[in-house]
């Protein structure tokens, strides 16, 4: 699944409109509607771009003729997703690290992988790291908020410098990186400084959720989501949409309805609530990198 039914620079117009609208509402609306609209696209768009994993390993496993277990495929995501979930209670500090280093790449796998060529351990490295300057540019931004809840799941804070220290390192490689490979690569490197400027701008402009939101929904959600509906019934339409929804439907509403009955269930303003919500998102995360860098190296 390599991007290659869904180009995502035919997408880039509604995209950057989409993302200065939403730079908008973050100078005209107060912090509590941000979070609120940032909440909603998470558990919709969110998470729904992630819940159709089984599917595609079917799909993938029926173009390969290889054998198909549903139950048994299921019972292991499941069985992965509580391990994460259950690695955040034990070794809470490997687990955010894991956590950060997954999503760095899945970030960068995504941007990237229509645009640049390479072998495995130099797209591992340059994935990663711009998916690490996207998140670190994000903590500086809002480096007491993200220190306050690193301290609630590992017990102590993350100064600041040391943000800025690993986005100089991560830029560092990324710009090595793609140095490297820049004659034999289809990047538009005036287009990507562009972008990262956005992102910058919206990162110090909106609140830390609402700033997430726009960029994980806009950026990655909702381009992941016509690569995955491209992959699975061959072209990007409405009606293909709709069957996507179908096919994830039980599964997001899983998630979903899991979430809810935890928030209500454990006191938010305990201390183990942030690690418990924290830990039972990245739980999710996990298996879902492995699932579409499995795809994508197919």
């Amino acid at each position: 699944m390599e991007n290659k039914g869904v180009d995502f620079t035919k997408l880039q117009g509604a995209t950057l409109i989409a993302t200065f609208f939403s730079l908008w509402l973050a100078v005209y609306f107060e912090h509590a509607v941000e979070n609120l609209l940032a909440y909603i696209l998470i558990l919709s768009f969110g998470m729904l771009h992630g819940a159709n994993d089984i599917k595609l390993l079917q799909v993938e496993a029926k173009k390969k003729s290889k054998p198909y277990d549903f139950f048994r495929i299921l019972a292991y995501y499941v069985l992965f997703v509580l391990s994460v979930a259950g690695l955040f209670y034990i070794l809470p500090g490997v687990a955010l690290g894991l956590f950060i280093l997954f999503s760095a790449y899945h970030f960068g796998e995504q941007h990237w992988i229509s645009k640049i060529n390479g072998n495995k351990l130099f797209l591992i490295f340059f994935y990663t790291a711009y998916g690490l300057v996207i998140l670190f540019l994000l903590f500086a931004a809002h480096h007491t908020e993200v220190s306050d809840i690193i301290f609630d799941i590992i017990g102590f804070y993350i100064d600041n410098a040391y943000f800025r220290i690993i986005l100089g390192i991560s830029a560092f490689i990324f710009v090595t990186l793609y140095l490297i490979k820049y004659k034999q690569s289809k990047i538009n490197i005036f287009l990507e400084l562009f972008y990262l400027l956005v992102f910058f701008i919206i990162f110090n402009t909106a609140s830390l959720l609402w700033a997430f939101a726009i960029f994980f929904i806009l950026w990655h959600a909702i381009p992941s989501l016509a690569d995955q509906i491209t992959y699975l019934y061959g072209d990007l339409s409405k009606k293909h949409f709709v069957k996507y929804v179908r096919s994830s439907l039980i599964y997001w509403l899983a998630s979903v309805i899991t979430l809810v009955i935890l928030f209500f269930f454990i006191d938010g303003s305990s201390e183990g609530f942030i690690p418990f919500l924290f830990s039972f998102l990245a739980a999710i995360t996990f298996p879902h990198v492995l699932v579409i860098s499995g795809l994508n190296k197919s």
